[in-house]
């Protein structure tokens, strides 16, 4: 493979990846029990320095049809789950 061709693919899939998490803007809330198809896991969105007991992080994600979807769900925090 060349260079100009390995740069290439390296644009199309950030292209590509960044594309995909703009379509998915409307995140379903999950709760608990929800069926989830997640055929492929296309990025994971949290705020990294949060400081309360938990914060809303988003999952983007194709299901086993194709089509690309969001579920936003409460994930705790780091500091909160230390005995």
């Amino acid at each position: 493979m060349t260079l100009r061709k390995a740069f290439a693919l390296t644009l199309t899939t950030l292209a590509l990846g960044t594309s995909a998490t703009a379509f998915a803007t409307e995140a379903t809330p999950y709760h608990y029990g929800m069926k989830l198809d997640i055929a492929q896991v296309i990025a994971v969105d949290a705020p990294a320095n949060a400081q309360d007991d938990s914060h809303t992080a988003t999952l983007t994600y194709r299901d086993s049809s194709g089509q690309l979807r969001a579920v936003s769900y409460a994930q705790p925090t780091f500091l909160s789950n230390q005995n």
